[in-house]
């Protein structure tokens, strides 16, 4: 055989090798949002996420005798953190909840001003969140509400925003501006409660338009062990405030997010880059009330009377 025709059959047999490394002419297309945040399909699983949660017989009835303005909050237990975000919303840990009614909408301007006779907000228009409020402005509120409000713990707050969700946000893990006013579509400005779309129990503006007091007091971390009705820490110096507001990113909206302010306070401090100047922000911090549920007393039954015995006759 001549050199030639073995060199031949040598290429024959190298090409098929060769074209398997070669391109072959489809251009890779560039990762998703979706896939790179590693919610592929996300679309699908939002729908779920966001179905009505279903109840029993029993909790509907709960539901039917829910105050005004407010929705059942079917308790139960969850995970609350995020061991993979900021610092402060670490540990991951099982808390588990009683049931509770909270507010369907932001407590609204309108709302505000029949109980306390002044609108303290910066964007005054009665549909819209109150705002400007600090913790103590809302205490009196409560008082002047005869027992129909409180503030929810931070639990609560957490809790009644997953909706039972385990994404990002209650409807998936990608942000979506037909759930939320934020900084990408709120034009510098707070909106009307309830025009986006609402979460599983049927709550509004969870994730922005205005940031929304809590109860509990601050702590850079949690415990990290298996709670029931969690109330925080017993003293502080902040309270935690939660859910973002029309300003905010997208980030901030995230349903484990959290930040805090001095209960005095009705605005931000915030020190300027240059100078060490301390400036005000308008905070728009507004709030929702939750209520207990008390169950009802139980039922008590008249003993019986005891049988009389006859008297004897006598013989």
């Amino acid at each position: 055989m001549s050199v030639f025709r073995i060199v031949g059959i040598l290429l024959l047999l190298a090409l098929p090798m060769g074209c398997s490394q070669c391109n072959t002419g489809k251009e890779e297309q560039a990762p998703s949002i979706s896939e790179i945040e590693g919610v592929g399909g996300d679309k699908d699983s939002s729908s779920k996420v966001n179905a009505p949660l279903e109840l029993t017989e029993e909790d509907k009835i709960k539901a039917e005798q829910a105050p005004e303005g407010m929705v059942f909050i079917k308790g139960g237990c969850f995970t609350m953190g995020n061991d993979n975000a900021q610092a402060d919303e670490k540990y991951e840990h099982e808390v588990c909840l009683d049931d509770f009614y909270m507010d369907r909408y932001e407590v609204t301007q309108a709302r505000w001003e029949k109980v306390m006779d002044f609108n303290p907000s910066k964007n005054v228009k009665e549909d819209h969140p109150v705002e400007q409020v600090n913790y103590q402005d809302i205490q009196q509120f409560i008082e002047k509400s005869g027992g129909a409000c409180r503030l929810p713990t931070e639990a609560e707050w957490e809790y009644a925003a997953r909706g039972h969700a385990d994404t990002r946000y209650f409807w998936g893990n990608v942000m979506d501006g037909a759930y939320a006013w934020f900084e990408d579509n709120s034009d510098g400005t707070t909106h009307p409660v309830g025009q986006k779309k609402a979460n599983q129990f049927g709550l509004y503006d969870m994730m922005g338009n205005v940031w929304e007091w809590t109860e509990d007091w601050y702590s850079p971390y949690y415990v990290g062990n298996k709670e029931t009705n969690p109330t925080g820490p017993k003293e502080g110096e902040n309270k935690i405030i939660r859910g973002g507001s029309f300003n905010s990113s997208a980030g901030a909206l995230r349903i484990t997010n959290r930040t805090w302010l001095n209960p005095q306070n009705r605005v931000f401090s915030k020190v300027a880059s240059y100078g060490g100047s301390v400036d005000e922000k308008y905070n728009f911090i507004g709030f929702r009330c939750a209520k207990s549920i008390t169950a009802p007393p139980a039922e008590t039954s008249i003993p019986a009377p005891a049988p009389t015995k006859e008297k004897p006759t006598d013989g």
